[in-house]
């Protein structure tokens, strides 16, 4: 498997980590990015998933 990435929201910031998930959000800890649903939204602001850009952090 590979390092774990994070993805920040263009909008808002809002970091998801693919390590830590989003598992109130309804995705899974250790979901790497490309399995997040198309429909998925950002817990802050509501941003697509494409408005989302890989960050090393």
């Amino acid at each position: 498997m590979s390092e774990p990435k994070t993805w920040m929201c263009l909008i808002c910031g809002w970091i998801y980590d693919e390590a830590e998930g989003a598992p109130d959000h309804g995705v899974a800890a250790g979901t790497p990015w490309a399995e997040v649903p198309m429909n998925w939204t950002c817990p802050e602001c509501g941003a697509r998933k494409e408005d989302f850009e890989m960050v090393q952090i």
